[in-house]
């Protein structure tokens, strides 16, 4: 298959059974002062593995299998192929064409990455809200999916 080809068909069944979320995360300085801050995850949890190894292969990421013992009732054991932060944005950058479901989604996590800088400093309590704003829009918009 072609590249073109590749990416379509990624695209279609990440649009289909992915996920595109932003995560908040809350650590702690030796200082003993908190920071919170926001990153882009985006993936898919399926049962089969080998789709998730062909996304593997298109975009990178890792893939990780559920442990056996927090499998519940009947239910198979799944896979779950994920991605964060800057490779997460890329990969929703060159699927962008292609979706149907996922184009508000995807549009909020690169939005969210945009706002990332290569550079550690202290970000701006102007740039936290609006990433937290990010995160709210994201949530209701996956709630209603």
């Amino acid at each position: 298959m072609s590249r073109t080809h590749d990416v379509a068909w990624a695209a279609g069944f990440f649009d289909g059974e992915g996920f595109v979320t932003i995560q908040k995360r809350n650590t702690k300085a030796k200082s003993g002062k908190r920071y919170e801050s926001y990153y882009l995850r985006i993936g898919i949890n399926h049962v089969a593995v080998e789709p998730l190894d062909e996304m593997l292969r298109i975009f990178g990421g890792t893939i990780r299998k559920q442990s056996a013992h927090t499998v519940v009732g009947n239910r198979k054991q799944r896979h779950s192929w994920q991605m964060s932060c800057a490779q997460a944005k890329e990969a929703l950058v060159i699927m962008m064409p292609y979706f149907r479901n996922k184009q508000k989604a995807a549009e909020l996590g690169i939005e969210l990455q945009n706002t990332m800088s290569d550079v550690k400093t202290t970000t701006p309590e102007s740039v936290q809200i609006y990433r937290a704003l990010l995160k709210d829009k994201l949530q209701t918009l996956n709630k209603m999916d």
